[in-house]
């Protein structure tokens, strides 16, 4: 595009440049004609004042000077292309009086300014004027006129005569053609060298980075997934490098995590299978003959089997709710309600373990959600709660209104509390933070189906935590009347 509208600039202002080289030569070649024309009328003039007798010069005497000076010296003066010619005060040229190649058709032709506040016939100013011949049926001629010299006119005061005009067709393309090619060809050398230059640089910035991320990705294909690029280059570039940093470290948190679910999960599964496998092999080995010892294998396989049942449901559970296949019912619920049930859950657990369950219920009772998945939710809470805090302590559930349409629960508690470092990992699977007591009950899923249960409801949830002073679970809910946003990807 640059190039196409390069040319046609240049083709558009080759007209002009063709018109000046023309006026130059023209303005070279004027003066020179004019010059000797009028000094041969005068010199003709000046030799008829001496014959004896002679009378005074008349307008028709120089009319037949001009006349022997285009005859005679034509040759000399119209040379190639160039035309010469006498125009009238009127700007047209006299029958007869022209010479050179288009003398033929020149008589009578009109002449054209074309400076601006100049005229072909000028008494005072004697530099060449830029004009124009139109004659129909030929091609028009560029042109200077000359005004005849002062003295000429003073001496024939009646004569029509005004200028003489030295006229030529515009230059070729040829001409402009070879007048600009050693310019063209200089600043084409020069072009093609910085051209060269910053291509060259240009294309080391971008093609180097380039190459970094090209064997980057192909050491992630071969699963280095620690491989970085630097971000340089043209920005671009350098977007490109920092989303695939982004996109390794993606990669390889996944990695790491899926290594993790592996180990987790095979840890989580190893002690009750071994505890299975340990007792049926005594069973059927005969290891234990007595009635209660095959009663108590018997209670233990059957609680082991039901532990490794609840764990790959939860996992069934959490793998459905975070691909979507779980629909959560989006139900007006009266969260009140909810609150009562959950209550009474927990009643006689509160009663054993002398830990007062508080309920407060502020702002709008109405919610919209899925009353069975919200009601799992609270169960893991209260017995994450219930479970690290001591007797005499205290659990509470509130509710109020965080936003416009948007309900905030809290389930807190008064007991040990969570160190800062467990707190960013809560939400992860099977990751259970130690506490005071060092308890290890569950499998490290609750939370994490918790969840994406409110996440799935269009919420959010977070804790906060103090050493010694408790524990606080927060989440949101959309309430009745608006319904739950889209959740994020993930």
């Amino acid at each position: 595009m640059t190039l196409g509208l390069a040319a046609l600039s240049l083709f558009l202002l080759l007209g002009g440049y063709r018109n000046s080289i023309s006026y130059g030569s023209l303005e070279d070649l004027g003066p020179l004609v004019d010059s000797q024309a009028n000094a041969e009328i005068q010199a003709a003039f000046r030799n008829a004042s001496t014959i004896p007798g002679a009378s005074r010069p008349e307008s028709q005497d120089l009319l037949l000077a001009l006349s022997a000076f285009f005859n005679n010296r034509s040759g000399e003066r119209a040379t190639g292309e160039t035309s010469l010619a006498l125009i009238d005060r009127g700007g047209r040229v006299i029958p007869g009086f022209s010479a050179g190649p288009a003398s033929p058709y020149l008589d009578n032709a009109a002449v054209t300014v074309v400076q601006k506040d100049s005229a072909p016939v000028s008494g005072g100013d004697r530099s060449p004027q830029h004009c124009r011949v139109e004659v129909q049926g030929y091609p028009p001629l560029l042109c200077v006129s000359m005004p005849l010299s002062p003295a000429v006119l003073e001496a024939f005061p009646a004569t029509e005569a005004a200028a003489i005009i030295v006229a030529k067709p515009a230059a070729s393309l040829g001409e402009v053609v070879g007048d600009l090619m050693p310019r063209l060809l200089f600043s084409g050398l020069i072009g093609v060298a910085a051209a060269l230059v910053l291509g060259f640089l240009l294309s080391q910035s971008v093609a180097a980075p380039l190459r970094n991320i090209a064997r980057a990705a192909r050491s992630v294909a071969r699963g280095n997934y620690r491989q970085r690029v630097p971000a340089t280059g043209p920005t671009e570039v350098r977007d490109l490098a920092a989303n695939f940093n982004r996109m390794t470290e993606e990669v390889q948190r996944s990695q790491q995590t899926l290594r993790d679910f592996l180990a987790n999960i095979s840890h989580e599964l190893k002690t009750p299978l071994t505890s299975i496998s340990g007792f049926s092999e005594a069973l059927l080995d005969g290891t234990i003959e007595d009635p209660t010892g095959i009663q108590r294998s018997a209670r233990i396989i059957n609680d082991e089997s039901n532990r490794v049942l609840r764990l790959v449901q939860e996992l069934l559970d959490l793998s459905r709710i975070e691909s979507g296949q779980v629909s959560m019912e989006q139900d007006d619920l009266n969260l009140n309600e909810l609150f009562e049930h959950v209550t009474e859950v927990f009643a006689l657990r509160s009663e054993d373990t002398d830990v007062k369950l508080e309920i407060n219920l502020q702002g709008q009772p109405k919610i919209r959600g899925d009353f069975d998945r919200l009601e799992q939710v609270l169960n893991n809470l209260l017995d994450n709660a219930f479970r690290h805090t001591p007797p005499g302590g205290t659990v509470r559930i509130t509710s109020r209104n965080f936003q416009p349409d948007v309900v905030q629960v809290t389930v807190s508690d008064t007991g040990w509390g969570i160190s800062a470092d467990d707190l960013p990992h809560l939400f992860e699977r099977f990751y259970r933070a130690k506490a005071n007591n060092n308890q290890k009950k569950g499998h490290g899923l609750g939370l994490a189906i918790s969840r994406e249960i409110v996440r799935a409801h269009g919420g959010e949830i977070w804790a906060t935590s103090e050493p010694n002073k408790g524990t606080t679970f927060v989440f949101t809910l959309p309430t009745a009347g608006r319904p739950a946003r889209k959740p994020a990807n993930r």
